[in-house]
């Protein structure tokens, strides 16, 4: 029951507004997939290395924005998301026990591996959007 609530959670924050670019909703997929991920990460890797990984992420960001050219406004809501899904991924694992029980982690490792795929894909659809 608990892990079809991640599900829905997630899928519900997946809903595009109609007045979003395709470029954008790859971009804002990509953080949501990311923050979900390293969200997991951070309570069951050992040595994760959080900033790192915002870090790596962000940098991306800002060549994507370079390159497609996004607004500042559109970055930073795309920045809120990514801090906002990953605050909420970890509260919820956190609930169902991740957090004390890392023994737990291997029972959603297959839901995050489909999310790393997910992401996986739309970082290859960013590739194509920036590519000559």
């Amino acid at each position: 029951m608990k892990i079809k609530f991640i599900i829905l959670l997630l899928l519900a924050s997946n809903l595009s507004h109609s007045s979003e670019s395709d470029n954008y909703l790859i971009i804002r997929d990509f953080v949501q997939y990311s923050s979900s991920i390293d969200a997991y990460s951070s309570l069951c890797i050992k040595n994760f290395e959080e900033e790192q990984a915002t870090k790596d992420l962000f940098s991306l960001i800002d060549v994507i924005q370079s390159e497609l050219g996004f607004t500042s406004v559109e970055i930073e809501t795309i920045k809120d998301r990514y801090y906002g899904i990953k605050r909420t991924t970890i509260n919820q694992l956190s609930q169902i026990g991740l957090g004390k029980k890392k023994s737990l982690c291997k029972n959603y490792l297959k839901i995050f591996e489909r999310f790393d795929n997910k992401k996986i894909e739309k970082l290859n659809e960013i590739a194509e959007l920036i590519q000559p």
